[in-house]
């Protein structure tokens, strides 16, 4: 899985130039809407917190000293 940030002329998405290396398949687009709302934002926070519990344990302590 591959992230890039693109951008919607009105017709087609755009990525960046140097993604000629990317082989054809299926892609996911999620649309900005570029207003931070608060339920936005509570979502946020809700995914922060779930992050931290995944990252923040033992098993991962290994990559904190890479």
């Amino acid at each position: 899985m591959l992230a890039v940030k693109a951008t919607f002329d009105g017709e087609r998405i755009v990525l960046p130039a140097d993604m000629g290396h990317v082989p054809p398949g299926n892609v996911i687009v999620i649309f900005e809407d570029g207003v931070e709302s608060a339920d936005k934002a509570g979502w946020m926070r809700g995914q922060e917190a779930a992050f931290a519990a995944a990252w923040d344990n033992a098993d991962d302590e290994i990559y904190d000293t890479m």
